[in-house]
């Protein structure tokens, strides 16, 4: 009996595509909520005709073996997942010992990958940047923790190792990232969105470019040191990265003062305005900033996929280490250059009423939403530097 028609005729407890991924959208809904892990655990699907038939029992082997918490279903034509509610990596590796020591019986087995949610961005108060790296964990880590597999042409007389990548090549193999639940938890950057970055971005460089080497030749006129400065942000997933701004500042000038105001903006309900301190300004570095001009570089941030134009805007380090689990929400889109926030009261909101405009953002974001802000954003920085 072939397994496809197992997925058009589901078994009982084992979930079609569209109700898998909508348990999937619940249970991270959830998690956002609560700050719960939850992990998944899918098997490959053969599509060569010799395994097929040999698969045909693989849905009421995993729905005999898993636990009744659990959700059984189809993530798509490849691949049956377990939904593994409220259990960690560890606990979802041993449901998966159980599941091949039963499969040994049968004499077959399949490739398997567990990724678990919120991944280690959103759950470490470390500063990502101080955090050693994981050897367990690949280096394109995103929103979930860990692939593993099983060699369908290897030795079966044991579990594999915890962190033992599959690297088998060829038809059917897994190689990483074939594979992206992004998409099926809502979370993925939509195509509209990285489109219309590239095409805003190519374009407003090249209208800006003389402009740009104008602000640069400024800034070394009124100040000895560097024409940009980088400093490390969090950005899309919670990944840090280095961001690039115009200088406003004087060289090696004190920002202890500055962080310590954005630890007690996260903390407490005053409404969110620029520290400002103008003996460590340059000369038109107030300028600079009231008019944004200090943020334009970031569009080769946009340009090269980091930033967006619109999108939250990238935090500090020191403020992402004071974040609630539910405030971490906000980084399920990329940062922008503008965004909800900026054009709908930058300097009247509390950090709270940023954040829930970050996050409305994220929910409702579509091109009608950001050609909105976009048009939005001048008369926002014209009447912020009027305001002073």
């Amino acid at each position: 009996m072939p397994i496809i028609k197992k997925k058009n005729n589901p078994l009982c407890g084992v979930y079609s595509e569209n109700e898998f991924r909508a348990l999937l959208e619940h249970e991270r809904k959830r998690a956002d909520r609560t700050g719960d892990k939850f992990s998944i655990a899918l098997f490959d699907i053969p599509d060569s005709d010799e395994d097929i038939n040999n698969a045909c029992f693989l849905p009421d082997l995993i729905t005999d073996v898993v636990r009744s918490t659990d959700e059984v279903g189809w993530l798509d034509k490849d691949h049956i997942g377990v939904l593994l509610v409220d259990t960690p990596r560890e606990g979802a590796q041993e449901v998966v010992k159980k599941f091949f020591q039963e499969m040994a019986s049968e004499q077959y087995l399949c490739k398997y990958h567990i990724f678990t949610y919120p991944s280690l961005y959103f759950l470490d108060t470390e500063r990502p940047a101080l955090r050693a790296p994981d050897p367990q964990i690949p280096q394109q880590l995103n929103l979930f923790e860990e692939e593993l597999c099983v060699d369908t042409e290897g030795p079966h007389d044991e579990f594999p190792a915890k962190g033992s990548f599959c690297r088998k090549e060829g038809k059917g193999a897994f190689t990483g990232n074939d594979l992206r639940l992004e998409s099926h938890l809502g979370i993925e950057i939509p195509v509209w969105k990285r489109v219309f970055d590239i095409i805003f971005a190519t374009t407003a460089l090249i209208v800006l470019f003389p402009f740009l080497i104008l602000t640069a030749i400024l800034i070394q006129m009124v100040s000895h040191g560097p024409v940009f400065f980088i400093q490390e942000r969090i950005g899309y997933l919670g990944k840090p990265f280095n961001l690039l701004k115009f200088r406003t500042m004087k060289v090696n000038a004190d920002t202890s003062s500055h962080e310590d105001y954005v630890r007690d903006l996260v903390r407490s309900e005053t409404v969110m305005k620029k520290l400002s301190d103008d003996s460590q300004l340059i000369p038109f570095g107030k300028f600079l900033r009231s008019s944004g001009i200090d943020e334009l570089p970031q569009l080769f941030h946009v340009l090269s996929g980091t930033m967006s134009l619109v999108g939250p805007r990238p935090c500090l380090p020191v403020e992402f280490q004071e974040y609630l689990h539910w405030h971490k929400r906000r980084f399920y889109t990329l940062p922008g250059i503008t965004g909800l926030w900026q054009v709908e009261g930058k300097n009247r909101v509390t950090f709270k009423e940023m954040i829930r405009k970050d996050i409305d953002y994220e929910q409702k974001r579509s091109l009608k939403m950001d050609l909105y802000i976009a048009w939005r954003t001048l008369p926002a920085v014209l009447k912020l530097m009027s305001d002073g």
